[in-house]
């Protein structure tokens, strides 16, 4: 799977950098705020830099989200520790409790109030 994978990058890279060699004519200027500006340069880079810029944007998004998940797992993993913990106590406590109820009851009579 992991081939198919890297075949599939490479494929789409290859074809990516032939379109742009091929698609060098339009050369344009980025213009940025306060008299900043990029280029001239390929129309094609122009674009390939947006996009790879969206991406990673992207993957920032996706890690920060990752991360926050991972810390939700580990404080619902540490409130199951700490409920199983109560239940193991609690399962230690029942037969005394249980053995005090059949002493105060002898045969399963009710009291009677």
């Amino acid at each position: 799977m992991t081939a198919i994978r890297f075949l599939l990058g490479m494929a789409i890279l290859i074809f990516l950098i032939t379109l742009g060699l091929r698609n060098m004519e339009p050369q344009v200027t980025i213009q940025y705020y306060f008299g900043y500006h990029a280029g001239p340069m390929p129309l094609f880079f122009a674009l390939l830099t947006a996009a790879a810029a969206g991406i990673l944007l992207t993957m920032l998004f996706a890690v920060y989200e990752q991360l926050r998940l991972h810390g939700v797992i580990r404080r619902q993993r540490k409130q199951i520790a700490a409920l199983e913990k109560d239940i193991s106590e609690l399962k230690q406590l029942m037969p005394e409790q249980l053995i005090e109820q059949s002493l105060k009851n002898p045969a399963g009579e009710e009291s009677k109030r």
